[in-house]
């Protein structure tokens, strides 16, 4: 094992803090950045290089782009320095573009376009011929800045156009703008207060950049003016404005350009310049960054897969290490002692899975982003849903998502947190920030204003489950912060979620929907397919989704969801319907939890059949839909892996992993390694799994566990039902098939006296057992169940006078019973009963009698 160094200035001191790195030292060399560039439903993503969650990102630019910036059908108009990761939406950054040239200097970035050729993109550095121009581009980035490597052909004309006010796109985005040259030390400072950005803040963003060689000539252009010989310019709203140098291209003496980028002062840009880059070295640069990237690569280690898997997943882990941007060091002064994580576009995509996996594999950074955001409170007042360009923005996709990432951080047990000044965060949110009407009547209406200046993202469906979210979470903060009275308040206000919850709205012959409700109390009468379902994109009531999708995302209680459903057979019933039929959107945010529900019903092999499903849906070239700053990567990264966050848990399901090994190598020194006897996509279910050679007797493991290190083994199988753990509904063959089909849509009518059977390969000990009925009567009221020996059938339990108030109901009885392989269920009472399911349900070996 080698060890390098991740060298960090703060407040003026360095630190040294060591990474750990696997044998493979070519791991930068490994994603693929061609992956996720589309435009359509494909990624969004960009192809310019980055160091792991850098602040600067130069990419080439394109003019009808993706919402990053580039399409790789076009031409390109130049290179910019800043970038969003995978976004949708309104476009953010493209700034400060780079165009070199050959010829008179053009200034309209439609007039500059050029063909490119011989393209290499890769982590760790970009280049291309702009065939127009007979001009090779080379880029390898630091971790605020960038050095450019410019070949021009021989000739006196050869120019760097800087535009300082455009955006993604080639539009103007500026309130104002300024840049001046300095011939005597080869410098040019510029500075934009941007908008129209997605955030619409606006954003004070300065750069510095330094030259290798001297121009023959400069100058300035102004609007639509081109000034020559001048050395500074300003302009105001919509206004363009930028420079151009003018050098002798000489193949043999490329020009080189080294540019820092700052969101607090032209100052800080210079100093980390040159704190970053001191010289001219391109190879020096971009051998520290394929150093970064081989550290950040290696924390997870995978074997057993093609070289185009395994180039796929380590594209995927690159993605998910792109942003949050660490800009710890891009603060006033006074600030450096805090760290200072920007460019959350947004929280509502990555609390899921981006952040959770980051706490598994960097948790150190996990801790500075938690801090941060405590940070960025102190700041403005407030830790906003999305923090981009160093600015909050409230913007109302569904509650406030801080609130989210920091109630989890708790519950996963996070180093490093002053959990009392955490609190204050979540109690500002939790009792200034939610909507007027949440906090009197419970629930966000109809019509009611949502905070944002520019749309209106807060719906009531999605809106009103989202603050109940946030509750659950503030309320763990403040029961750990010794905050008693609050915790239950909050605790209570998190079952608002019942208060939109309309058990009489039907669709496809299944009752009670999270719905949009009126100030008035009523609820909106909407078809529950209506709105965003990843085919029309309408935001009707939910943002980014619809009553099928958002009546599963009661992550924070879904005993609670299951029994407002109908019970655990209804439940899974309707899910197996919602995900069959497309129903249900899982390549977008609010259905990333959704296939696992089923491990809340002891149905496992139904989470690891929908898992493989949910995996179709990442190509080998895209993502499905926005890659969303890492919240797509890192759902791939852990559907790959084999387990996934349990949200509002320190749990991470399992639905068992597609290849033979994985090995998390953590910041602590364990690793934590995961193998797969007979793995492949045709074999998506757990056959049996054990944890440090011990049979696991619970469907997931836990962040501690992990942490611990150790073996998560796992034998995989074509075959569902096969591992039996705690809780477990052990799959059984019945002489009625209706009884155990999954559904109460599907009955037995049974007279007194009538029995249906059960059986498996091998005895099983269980802890209870469940009946279900159907629609509608006669309920049954009275039976046995019972157990074959091998000589004769022992009564295991016994029932008289049981009711069944509501259809589709589950009830579940506990049992105290030695392990059989063959049951009977045997119906009394004195009339006729409809029985929808029997379900047998596994507990631990060690409670059965002997």
């Amino acid at each position: 094992m080698t060890v390098t160094l991740r060298i960090t200035l703060l407040a003026g001191v360095l630190v040294c803090a060591p990474l750990q790195v696997f044998a493979d030292s070519n791991l930068y060399k490994l994603p693929d950045l061609r992956i996720g560039l589309g435009n359509d439903n494909e990624g969004d993503t960009i192809p310019g290089p980055a160091r792991p969650n850098g602040s600067i990102h130069p990419s080439p630019e394109t003019l009808n782009p993706n919402n990053s910036g580039y399409n790789p059908a076009e031409k390109i108009s130049g290179f910019g320095q800043l970038h969003t990761q995978g976004s949708g939406g309104v476009t953010t950054y493209g700034t400060f573009l780079l165009s070199p040239q050959v010829g008179a200097p053009l200034f309209n970035e439609p007039d500059h376009l050029s063909d490119k050729a011989n393209v290499e993109m890769a982590a760790d550095y970009y280049a291309v011929d702009l065939t127009r121009y007979k001009t090779r581009v080379e880029i390898t980035p630091a971790h605020y800045s960038a050095l450019y490597r410019l070949t021009y052909p021989q000739t006196d004309e050869a120019q760097l156009v800087i535009d300082v006010t455009r955006k993604v796109g080639g539009l103007v985005a500026s309130e104002a703008a300024e840049v001046k040259y300095y011939p005597e030390s080869g410098k040019i400072v510029g500075h934009v207060k941007a908008k129209g950005y997605w955030n619409p803040a606006l954003i004070d963003i300065w750069f510095v950049a330094k030259l290798s060689q001297s121009p023959t000539r400069w100058g300035i252009f102004d609007k639509a003016t081109a000034k020559p010989g001048a050395n500074e310019g300003r302009t105001g709203p919509d206004e363009r404005l930028g420079a151009w140098l003018t050098f002798k291209g000489d193949p043999s003496k490329p020009v080189l350009v080294k540019l820092a980028v700052s969101f607090t002062s032209a100052e800080t840009a210079e100093a980390l310049l040159d704190q970053e880059i001191p010289g001219w070295d391109f190879d020096a640069v971009r051998q520290q960054t394929q150093v970064a990237w081989n550290a950040q690569l290696s924390k997870i280690e995978v074997s057993g897969l093609t070289e185009a898997q395994t180039r796929r997943f380590y594209t995927a882990l690159y993605h998910a290490s792109i942003q949050p941007r660490d800009r710890s060091l891009d603060q006033p002064r006074a600030q450096l002692t805090r760290p200072n994580w920007d460019d959350h576009y947004t929280l509502w995509d990555t609390y899921r899975t981006l952040f959770p996996l980051m706490s598994l594999i960097s948790p150190t950074d996990y801790t500075a982003n938690l801090n941060s955001l405590i940070h960025t409170f102190d700041k403005f007042g407030a830790a906003d849903t999305a923090i981009i360009g160093g600015q909050n923005y409230h913007v109302g996709q569904g509650g406030d998502e801080v609130d989210n990432v920091l109630g989890e951080a708790l519950i996963r047990g996070a180093d490093g947190v002053d959990w009392s000044q955490a609190w204050r965060v979540t109690h500002f949110n939790a009792f200034e920030r939610r909507r007027p009407r949440y906090l009197t009547d419970g629930y966000f209406g109809v019509g009611d204003l949502s905070p944002e200046p520019n749309n209106q993202r807060a719906k009531s469906g999605s809106s009103t489950l989202g603050f109940a979210l946030n509750d659950f979470y503030a309320a763990q903060m403040a029961q750990k912060t010794g905050h008693t009275e609050e915790a239950q308040t909050l605790l209570k206000r998190s079952a608002n979620w019942k208060k939109i919850w309309n058990p009489a709205t039907q669709s496809d012959g299944f009752s009670g929907f999270l719905m949009p409700r009126y100030p008035n109390g009523r609820f909106q009468d909407i078809d529950p397919k209506l709105g965003w379902d990843g085919k029309v994109h309408n935001n009707v009531g939910y943002y980014e989704g619809t009553a099928w999708i958002y009546s599963y995302g009661v992550l924070h209680d879904l005993d609670g969801l299951i029994e407002a459903i109908g019970g655990r057979v209804r439940f899974n019933e309707r899910l197996q319907y919602a995900l069959s039929a497309h129903l249900i959107d899982i390549t977008n945010e609010p259905s990333f939890s959704t296939p696992w529900l089923f491990h809340a019903i002891g149905r496992a092999d139904q989470s690891s059949y929908w898992a493989r499903d949910t995996f179709k849906y990442f190509t080998d070239t895209a993502y499905p839909g926005d890659e969303d700053a890492g919240a797509m990567s890192s759902n791939y990264v852990f559907n790959r892996l084999g387990l996934f966050p349990k949200l509002t848990t320190d749990r991470y399901y399992l639905h068992g992993p597609r290849h033979a090994r994985s090995v998390l190598h953590l910041e602590n020194g364990r690793t934590f390694e995961i193998t797969a006897a007979n793995a492949g996509a045709d074999r998506p279910y757990i056959a049996a799994v054990t944890l440090n050679g011990q049979p696991l007797e619970t469907p997931y493991v836990t962040q501690a566990q992990i942490r611990g290190g150790g073996q998560l083994a796992f034998t995989m199988s074509d075959t569902a039902g096969q591992w039996v753990y705690d809780g477990a509904v052990v799959g059984v063959k019945a002489s009625v098939p209706a009884l155990a089909d999954g559904k109460t849509s599907t009955t037995w009518t049974a007279g007194p006296g009538d029995s249906a059977s059960f059986e498996r390969s091998e005895p099983v000990c269980l802890k209870a057992y469940s009946v279900s009925v159907g629609a509608e009567g006669p309920m049954p009221s009275a039976w046995r169940l019972e157990g074959w020996d091998g000589k004769r059938w022992r009564e295991l339990d016994r029932r008289k006078g049981e009711v069944f108030d509501r259809p589709h109901m589950t009830r579940v009885f506990d049992l105290k019973t030695a392990a059989y392989a063959r049951y009977r269920l045997h119906m009394a009472g004195k009339a006729k009963a409809q029985v929808a399911e029997v379900e047998f349900i596994a507990g631990p070996p060690q409670t059965c009698v002997q």
